[in-house]
């Protein structure tokens, strides 16, 4: 697994060589990092050069849409200088290990354009390297887990958390349901980048590793092959109108958002402005202790 990844990074280096190397602007600590990545990777390749010997991983990178990684690569770059950068784990080595999450990050949207890099998989890929402390390991973690939750990241998906958190806040706070709906024809839409990733920048980091562990487990509800059959065949990504709930589909990030609202009823119920629920989510980064999300706040 180790020289395949090795292979598979080596591959989209050659080929694009002009996205070997990060570019960064007025950042002197991450420049350092980046002359001293350069150098130690180019010391692994001289001491273990790839090999050409994966010709299924050949063939499917022959065909890798050079615009599609160009746009993947501009997002990237734009996602590592704000990873947890302050953590010790990645200012232990000078931001070096930033850099190793580039290049996961970069190698996984190469081989798995069917998936693409979205803005955010970065909490995501760096929760992995922090927890297990090896490139190899973090990347096929990664990837399996992106494998199976990837539907959650697109337009369907992402519709689709919001419709069942609404079905579920209508059932348990009808009260609080009807005040979002009368002040915002958008409803729950401020709660989307909870959904999207996870509570990853609102949760405290070691509370964001219990949630990504819970997620972990419960991925592989949504069948990832059907859902790309799917929606190649209709050529959309229409969502259908929620008519029911699966419990495969109340996930624990659902579970959570509700549990967040609940929580914070009273503040939410005096809101008049749509904008309001939005600054509401803002004011969340960083704040929310999973510890604290107890008892009903209705009166």
């Amino acid at each position: 697994m180790a020289s395949q990844y090795q292979w598979m990074k080596h591959s989209w280096k050659q080929r694009f060589p002009w996205a070997a190397t990060m570019r960064t602007q007025c950042d002197f600590e991450l420049s350092l990092a980046i002359q001293k990545h350069n150098e130690d990777q180019r010391e692994m390749e001289a001491a273990n050069p790839p090999t050409d010997t994966y010709n299924e991983n050949s063939a499917s990178f022959q065909y890798v849409n050079e615009q599609q990684f160009q746009k993947a690569l501009r997002d990237i770059e734009a996602d590592i200088p704000r990873t947890d950068r302050h953590r010790t784990f990645f200012q232990r080595e000078g931001l070096v290990k930033l850099l190793y999450l580039r290049d996961i990050l970069i190698t996984f949207a190469a081989f798995h354009q069917e998936i693409g890099y979205c803005r955010g998989m970065h909490y995501f890929a760096s929760r992995f390297l922090e927890t297990l402390d090896n490139e190899t390991e973090a990347f096929w973690c990664f990837v399996g887990y992106m494998r199976r939750s990837a539907w959650g990241f697109t337009t369907t998906g992402v519709r689709r958390k919001i419709q069942i958190c609404e079905e579920l806040l209508k059932h348990v706070d009808p009260e609080l349901y009807d005040h979002i709906e009368s002040v915002s024809k958008e409803k729950l839409l401020f709660c989307l980048r909870w959904l999207l990733l996870l509570f990853q920048k609102d949760l405290e980091h070691s509370d964001a590793v219990r949630v990504l562990e819970i997620s972990a487990l419960e991925s592989g509800k949504m069948n990832f092959g059907a859902w790309i059959w799917r929606t190649r065949r209709e050529g959309v990504e229409a969502p259908a109108p929620i008519t029911s709930v699966d419990r495969d589909e109340i996930t624990f990030e659902v579970l959570l958002c509700i549990a967040v609202l609940i929580q914070n009823r009273k503040q939410l119920l005096q809101y008049q402005d749509v904008n309001d629920f939005f600054l509401f989510t803002q004011r969340m980064q960083g704040r929310l202790q999973l510890n604290m999300l107890h008892g009903d706040e209705r009166s």
